[in-house]
């Protein structure tokens, strides 16, 4: 048997396709959805999904226009991932999965949660883009996809094992796979406009927020910080000192293991 199983969903008008862990939690009904971050693909999860599907039932999204899931032909809405979780999470019919995402990913899961109210019985947030303004300009964008599709797959992959010798061989090929299957049409994406206070306002699920150095290239500042825990007192918060945006990339250890400790409460093992 394959270690995922791999699915297509019409949704929203996308073919969104999707990954299930084939572990023994795969029919617990305790249902974990992971999102990932711009320019990546749902297998990059791949290792955290190890560690959890004895558990849980493990799903791994490809967002629209990225890895095998289809690209829009018209024109983008700021929430429009957000609408694909929903969907997603309503075709599989899982019972208020816990959500979790990375940079982009963890932007849509934090705003399904405050657009769906219930759907979501807790939501994992990895450098969220905690901040009033932030992302590429689409000219910007399409030369980023223009240089990605120029460079071969071997020439992307020591890039990033250059700035990332510690990486696995797995981690490294899936990195440089997902530059090539980046649609050039995520030029029409649009960020969401919508202060990030008042989406967490909205949200009355638990949160785990994870954090690493501004200084090294992560997102959520730490005055972002003393902000969302002004406004959700209850929120958990992790910060890895010593690494950047890819938090769980570069430190998986204390990723992984506030990760399981945080599933564990919600889902009451």
């Amino acid at each position: 048997m394959s270690e995922w199983y791999e699915g297509d969903l019409l949704i929203n008008g996308i073919r969104i396709h999707y990954y299930r862990a084939q572990g023994k939690g795969s029919g617990s009904g305790r249902a974990v959805v992971l999102c990932h971050g711009f320019t990546d693909q749902g297998r990059q999860y791949g290792p955290l999904a190890r560690v959890l599907c004895d558990d849980y039932d493990v799903i791994m999204i490809d967002a629209r226009y990225h890895g095998y899931s289809e690209a829009p032909r018209w024109e983008e809405k700021p929430d429009s991932m957000s609408h694909d979780l929903a969907g997603l999470i309503d075709a599989l019919g899982l019972d208020q999965p816990v959500a979790g995402g990375h940079s982009m990913g963890a932007g849509y899961v934090f705003r399904a949660a405050a657009l769906y109210p219930g759907m979501l019985r807790g939501i994992m947030l990895e450098d969220p883009g905690f901040r009033d303004d932030f992302g590429r300009p689409p000219l910007d964008r399409a030369a980023m996809v223009k240089r990605f599709h120029q460079m071969t797959f071997e020439e992307h992959r020591a890039e990033w094992q250059k700035d990332h010798p510690q990486w696995t061989d797995e981690m490294l090929d899936l990195m440089a796979q997902t530059k090539h299957l980046l649609s050039p049409e995520c030029i029409r994406m649009q960020w969401v406009n919508v202060p990030w206070q008042e989406t967490l306002k909205q949200i009355h699920c638990p949160i785990l927020l994870f954090t690493g150095d501004v200084a090294l290239g992560a997102l959520a500042t730490p005055e972002a910080v003393a902000q969302a825990k002004e406004i959700c007192p209850d929120l958990e918060h992790v910060h890895t000192p010593g690494v950047g945006h890819l938090i769980r990339y570069d430190s998986p250890e204390p990723y992984m293991s506030a990760t399981t400790s945080f599933l564990a409460r919600i889902y009451g093992l």
